[in-house]
């Protein structure tokens, strides 16, 4: 039987995607470590944290809202697969000759 790809895909994807943060919270590190050369670059950093900021908090009120959708989902699919299972369990099979 041939092994799914699929969970090997979904691994490298997540690992990427970690992989990709790890070097972004080090970028801003660093960049964030170094004091501005200038009163107008400490300016411009101050917007651009206040910017990056907002973005952040937007992306994570996406994310949470597509969770909880996600969330209701499931419990959706967890009911309907119930109520299908107990009427499989419910459904008796007929006899062999008798037809209605």
């Amino acid at each position: 039987m041939p092994v799914s790809r699929k969970p090997q895909a979904l691994e490298s994807r997540i690992e990427q995607l970690k992989q990709r943060s790890r070097t972004k919270q080090q970028w801003l590190e660093k960049m964030l470590s170094s004091p501005a050369a200038t009163p107008s670059e400490g300016v411009r950093r101050q917007h651009w944290i206040h910017d990056a900021l907002h973005r952040i908090k937007r992306a994570k009120a996406r994310a949470l809202y597509r969770a909880s959708v996600l969330d209701a989902y499931t419990e959706h699919l967890s009911v309907l697969e119930l109520t299908l299972m107990g009427a499989a369990e419910n459904t008796k099979p007929r006899h062999k000759g008798h037809e209605d």
